[in-house]
C-alpha cells in the first residue's frame, strides 16, 4: 500500500505523541455506545506522561476510569511505533489478562491500514506479534509468571488481588 506525504506526516506525529495517536485515530468499544473514538481525559494524559517519564508506576484508582483501555492503547502505540517491544500483561486470571488483548485488537482493527506499518504476524487470544519484533502478551499470575522473559513493559492488572504478590514481585522486578 502506497503512503502519501500527508500520511507519512501523520505516522511521524503519531509515533512521537501517543496522546495524539489515541485521540485522533484510536477507537474503543464502549459497553453501551458501541464503537466510539477514544478521547482521553486529562488524568489519562497525565498517566501516559508518567508512563514515559518513570520506569515504575503504581496507579491506585477507582473502578471504571478507563485505565485498562488507556494501557491497551499505550501497548498498541508502543508495539506499532517502537521496535522490539516485549509487552507483558499479567492479571489475576487469564480471562482478565485477555481483556486487555481484546482492547488492543479493537484498536488495531479500527485504525487506518496505512497507519499500521509493521505487519501483524500472529494474533490469538493471548498474544499479538508484529514484524518489527514487538509483541503484546497476556498471562495469568503464577509463581513463575514472566520470570524467563526480557520485558520492555510489564503491566500487572489488579495487583492488590494477587495472592503472594510480594513473592511474585521479587521474581518479576529484575525483568
Amino acid at each position: 500500500m502506497a503512503v502519501n506525504r500527508a500520511q507519512v506526516q501523520e505516522i511521524v506525529k503519531c509515533g512521537k505523541n501517543p496522546d495524539y495517536f489515541f485521540n485522533t485515530y484510536c477507537k474503543i468499544q464502549h459497553p453501551t455506545k458501541g464503537l466510539i473514538p477514544f478521547k482521553t481525559f486529562p488524568f489519562q494524559d497525565d498517566c501516559v506522561q508518567d508512563f514515559i517519564e518513570h520506569r515504575l508506576n503504581v496507579i491506585l484508582k477507582a473502578r471504571q476510569l478507563g485505565i485498562s483501555t488507556l494501557v491497551a492503547a499505550y501497548c498498541t502505540w508502543l508495539a506499532l511505533f517502537q521496535k522490539d517491544q516485549n509487552l507483558l500483561i499479567i492479571a489475576t486470571k487469564q480471562t482478565v489478562a485477555q481483556n486487555i488483548i481484546k482492547k488492543v485488537k479493537v484498536i488495531l482493527d479500527n485504525l487506518p491500514r496505512w497507519l499500521i506499518l509493521p505487519k501483524i504476524e500472529g494474533r490469538n487470544k493471548t498474544e499479538i506479534t508484529f514484524s518489527n519484533g514487538s509483541s503484546v502478551k497476556a498471562i495469568p499470575t503464577s509463581d513463575d509468571a514472566g520470570r524467563s522473559e526480557a520485558i520492555s513493559l510489564m503491566i500487572i492488572d489488579e495487583a492488590a488481588f494477587i495472592k503472594n504478590f510480594d513473592d511474585l514481585w521479587t521474581g518479576l522486578y529484575p525483568t
